[in-house]
């Protein structure tokens, strides 16, 4: 009888055992509440060293590394947790598990953010193939996050891979309609591979979402504007180039491509005197582009302004000597100046360039 009533003592003791959760856990969870996060890194590291089995103990450790912004520890220890428990994928487990006084400090969904962040870190240091299993894992977490898809359409993309890049880009709108980064980008390359239907139709959509989103941020719509002005422009469609690229101007003044695409859409429309006003202001702000002062040059001259257009295409030349249709350019100028020995040395110099570069 002795012997079953110490059997059945050694049974409960064990269940007890078991059920106790180890003293660092506690700790650890007490000093993220305190926001000391070393102390915090310093207990989940004990707790892990403990039971390097428990998923649990990983997840809190994750956490911590989440708040300190080491998003590749974070991202491997939520791989590991999940790995040793797969349960923990489940939104409402994972909530109540990571949870302080019934607040989960993490929602579920942010979980496939901080993979992403990981693989930020490594794409912008050119480590496509090392930021592909972050991107991977993240669609595993949450497969509706659109922004992985982007992620996954840069590093492609990147990588040469033009095919993937799109599928993953056409999937990120599929999967949420309403980001404006991923119809943004997609209609940019609908725009380059010649689809200007479909790319039109994306922006229209991109930029009426934009305006009645009193949230949005002005460099989405500085971004979508120049896009669909560019579209316009392409399409020769001028005076909607034009709206589109006020509206950018008046969200960033000081922006070169809309200051040199308004000067060249003005130029289009031979309204001169518009056209010098935005190109000077393009080439006060960059000075080593040298279509700038070559489209002021063009510009100038249509003006009969031939001095003045005679500086800025020396500019150009000064940039890009070996450009023959800058020297065609200068000597027009100067035969209309009168200097025709000047403009037939020009000529001369464009056709013996013309005659190398075949």
């Amino acid at each position: 009888m002795r012997k079953a009533i110490f059997a059945i003592t050694l049974g409960f003791l064990a269940f007890g055992c078991a059920s106790l959760e180890s003293p660092y856990a506690s700790s650890t969870k007490i000093y993220i509440q305190q926001d000391n996060l070393e102390k915090a890194l310093e207990n989940a590291n004990k707790w892990i060293a403990e039971d390097s089995t428990n998923a649990k103990a990983y997840l809190w450790r994750a956490i911590i590394y989440t708040r300190k912004y080491k998003y590749a520890e974070a991202a491997n220890d939520f791989k590991r947790a999940f790995t040793l428990d797969s349960t923990y994928m489940d939104k409402g487990k994972f909530e109540k598990t990571v949870a302080i006084a019934g607040q989960p400090l993490m929602p579920y969904e942010a979980v496939s953010a901080v993979f992403n962040n990981a693989a930020v870190k490594l794409i912008n240091d050119g480590k496509y193939d090392e930021a592909l299993p972050y991107l991977e894992y993240s669609l595993k977490v949450n497969p509706n996050n659109a922004n992985t898809y982007l992620l996954l359409h840069t590093v492609y993309n990147a990588k040469g891979d033009e095919k993937k890049a799109k599928e993953y880009l056409i999937e990120a709108v599929k999967r949420d309609p309403n980001n404006y980064h991923a119809k943004l980008q997609l209609a940019v390359l609908y725009s380059y591979e010649g689809n200007k239907q479909e790319a039109e139709k994306l922006l229209k959509e991109v930029i009426q979402a934009v305006e009645s989103d009193t949230a949005a941020d002005d460099k989405v719509k500085l971004e979508v504007y120049k896009e669909y002005a560019i579209l316009m422009f392409e399409q020769k469609k001028y005076d909607e180039a034009i709206k589109y690229f006020k509206k950018a101007y008046e969200i960033k003044k000081d922006d070169y491509e809309v200051l040199a695409n308004l000067g060249n859409v003005y130029a289009a429309k031979k309204d001169y005197e518009n056209a010098v006003k935005y190109l000077k202001q393009a080439y006060a702000l960059k000075k080593d582009d040298y279509r700038i002062p070559q489209a002021l040059a063009e510009v100038l001259y249509e003006q009969k302004r031939y001095k003045e257009a005679l500086k800025y295409i020396n500019d150009a030349i000064k940039l890009k000597g070996d450009d023959p249709a800058l020297y065609r350019i200068r000597a027009a100028i100067y035969k209309a100046m009168g200097k025709r020995r000047a403009a037939l040395r020009d000529l001369k110099k464009a056709m013996q360039l013309e005659k190398k570069g075949k």
